[in-house]
């Protein structure tokens, strides 16, 4: 089965504490300022870690989002750990978190509630077994600008761990994020 154009793809993220975020932001913009690869920024895409992406028609969208705020609701705050600076083909920069209990089950119980009524997005990255989490700093570098964003992710203090204590869904292409929910602590 080909992929339905008509459908939207939505993302699922888990967000970070204000001082982590501003550790990552700091880094994005000092990439951002160095490279003159600015993707990140002028999409005004914040950190996070997408824990699902699923395609949807736009008059499913209500259902989608009230299915996530439902998911939500049966969540607990949790914590991630970054060890790693990572890259996917010299072209992408990302911070690498542990796959530990908290995101592994997270990301599992996410798809078992939504992949009965939405398709899976993004060749299937994030489906729990392959799903790679991350949060990226630069993407579509060249080979230039990787070098350069490479040298400014050093300044990253590793291991940097962080509270998860909000889920957010987006609409992808464009960007838009509809809505941010908490998590019990």
């Amino acid at each position: 089965m080909g992929f339905d154009s008509s459908l939207i793809t939505y993302a699922v993220s888990l967000h970070f504490t204000p001082d982590v975020n501003n550790i990552i932001t700091s880094a994005v913009k000092s990439i951002a300022e160095v490279t003159g690869n600015s993707f990140i920024i002028d999409n005004k895409i914040p950190p996070h870690v997408t824990i699902g992406a699923f395609h949807a028609a736009k008059e499913d969208e209500t259902k989608l989002i009230k299915m996530v705020e439902d998911f939500t609701k049966t969540q607990k705050a949790g914590t991630v750990q970054f060890t790693k600076i990572g890259n996917f083909n010299g072209k992408v920069l990302f911070l690498k978190p542990e796959k530990d209990g908290f995101l592994a089950q997270i990301n599992a119980e996410l798809h078992d509630v939504l992949l009965p009524e939405f398709e899976k997005a993004e060749n299937g990255y994030y489906l729990p077994e392959i799903w790679f989490p991350h949060t990226t700093l630069a993407t579509r570098l060249n080979q230039s600008q990787f070098e350069k964003a490479l040298n400014i992710t050093k300044s990253i203090k590793l291991p940097l761990e962080t509270k998860i204590n909000e889920i957010a869904i987006y609409q992808c292409s464009p960007f838009a994020e509809l809505n941010r929910y908490k998590l019990e602590v």
